[in-house]
């Protein structure tokens, strides 16, 4: 999505995505050694934080500078250090063999599955041998897969130019496995859920979550 919708999100006293770290980062960090840590989309912080409090080297990075400086002014209320870049995760330059955990969690779906590979293949590189990924994408049974089929461009397989502007991206079975096939696949998952973030009515999605070593 464009940096002025997530402004737009984020413009609150309130945070958005809440202060709970996502279930995935809380249940697979800690197979990750503590070390250097990069947060791909780390909006207002949850994450980062969280790993800050565990022990790692967070480098957190947001093209939204609201996002950033809500994760920061939180991170100094809580007593923890961490690095932000405002950025493009597209053009976000991670450097070789220099992280522990990388996250790209929930980010996939807001760039093209062509940008998606390409930050994929730099994560891979940023990792140190033993260094963990842990990503997660919306899927094709996610309910917004039919609609924005019907209603809107499609720029290549599965990812859609949306009326807005932004770009919003789902993915068929296994399509996260093949952006991390030269790693080792620790744990994989496909489900639905029913979300009640945002919208009193509650919604469904559908997701794939990963976990994944480089070795």
């Amino acid at each position: 999505m464009h940096k002025d919708t997530f402004n737009q999100k984020y413009d609150s006293k309130k945070l958005y995505w809440g202060t709970r770290p996502s279930d995935l980062v809380k249940n697979f960090a800690s197979l990750a050694t503590p070390g250097n840590a990069v947060d791909l989309g780390m909006g207002e912080g949850r994450d980062s934080i969280y790993l800050a409090q565990r022990g790692f080297n967070v480098t957190g990075v947001d093209q939204s500078e609201i996002g950033v400086r809500k994760c920061l002014k939180r991170a100094e209320k809580l007593g923890v250090n961490i690095k932000t870049v405002v950025s493009d995760v597209r053009s976000f330059k991670i450097a070789k063999s220099r992280y522990s955990l990388i996250l790209s969690n929930n980010l996939f779906q807001y760039i093209t599955k062509s940008e998606a590979q390409h930050v994929a293949r730099n994560i891979i590189r940023g990792l140190k041998k033993g260094g963990l990924v842990i990503a997660s994408v919306f899927t094709y049974d996610d309910p917004r897969f039919k609609e924005y089929r019907k209603k809107t461009t499609e720029l290549e397989p599965g990812s859609f130019l949306l009326v807005s502007g932004d770009i919003y991206s789902l993915y068929d079975y296994g399509e996260l496995i093949d952006l991390f096939s030269p790693l080792r696949i620790l744990y994989y998952s496909e489900y639905d859920y029913f979300h009640t973030h945002g919208d009193t009515k509650g919604h469904w999605h559908g997701i794939a979550e990963l976990v994944a070593k480089k070795v």
